[in-house]
């Protein structure tokens, strides 16, 4: 079987924009429609089912030591019998595995990567939301923690591996790190701020042919609002039973009046790197 270069990692730390520019590619796919529980996109890397699938296994008998092998056997095979990009959402910290030192995604099978960074100190608000956590909760045992890993309980490992993520300066360096193929960066901010010159950018640098009218009519269907309001009329199977809403605010610089002091100075001494590189450190 030839290996074919078709995934398209849709790479973040969590509540960063990954699940919008899903919808979005979800709307240029289907001519400006969006179903939020239907997305177009080809499912997140930890996803058991998605090994299942393709290697006719149960993921549950897989041995832990070969684990990050089958994963990768599964979606080079999901990739090599495509005839398109395949988008994959991923939240783990870009690494090697414990096991054979090889990349955690199959690199052979890679085109590209997307990565979609936000200000942690807006991140820790919408983390907190998401989680059903405190602000305070989120800074110690996630943004702050290098061993913060997304396996919230029994219920979610029926359908996913752990993924590990670090904190966010470490997310950011880990998938700054990677040689092996292209990782285009994509700020949440800008693609608030100017979105159509965003995603224009974002489609051209992995050779995504979409005309003007298209972007448009996808951006419009993709709007935040519009994402929001989906989910309060049909519920959002992604949501974690922990938060009220998956689509809370999606806000810039909430942080001003939500944080107190004490929670930014936590965030930045923590993250100082990255946020200086990102255009996020204020003095």
């Amino acid at each position: 079987m030839e290996i074919k270069k078709n995934i398209i990692w849709l790479a973040s730390y969590p509540k960063s924009g990954n699940t919008w520019f899903r919808s979005f590619i979800t709307a240029l796919k289907n001519r400006g429609e969006v179903n939020i529980n239907d997305l177009k996109t080809e499912g997140i890397f930890s996803s058991k089912i998605s090994l299942e699938d393709n290697l006719d296994v149960d993921a549950d008998d897989v041995r832990s030591t070969q684990i990050d092998i089958f994963k990768r056997l599964a979606l080079t095979y999901q990739s090599s019998i495509s005839e398109e990009k395949n988008f994959f959402k991923i939240h783990d910290l870009y690494s090697l595995s414990e096991f054979d030192n090889k990349p955690i995604v199959p690199i052979e099978s890679t085109f590209a990567a997307i990565y979609f960074v936000r200000n942690p100190l807006d991140v820790s608000i919408s983390m907190a939301n998401h989680n059903g956590q405190s602000i305070d909760q989120v800074i110690e045992k996630v943004m702050g923690n290098p061993l913060a890993s997304i396996s919230k309980n029994s219920k979610f490992l029926q359908h996913q591996f752990p993924q590990w993520i670090g904190t966010w300066n470490n997310h950011v360096v880990s998938w700054k790190q990677v040689d092996s193929f292209p990782v285009y960066f994509v700020r949440y901010e800008d693609m608030k701020q100017s979105p159509k010159e965003t995603f224009t950018d974002i489609l051209h640098n992995i050779g995504y042919e979409a005309s003007e009218l298209e972007i448009n009519r996808a951006l419009e269907a993709a709007k935040f609002e519009n994402l929001k309001q989906q989910e309060q009329e049909f519920g959002f199977r992604e949501r974690p039973g922990s938060s009220k809403s998956f689509f809370n605010k999606g806000e810039m610089g909430q942080w001003k009046e939500q944080l107190t002091k004490s929670q930014i100075d936590k965030i930045k001494q923590i993250n100082e790197p990255m946020m200086r590189e990102f255009g996020y450190w204020e003095d």
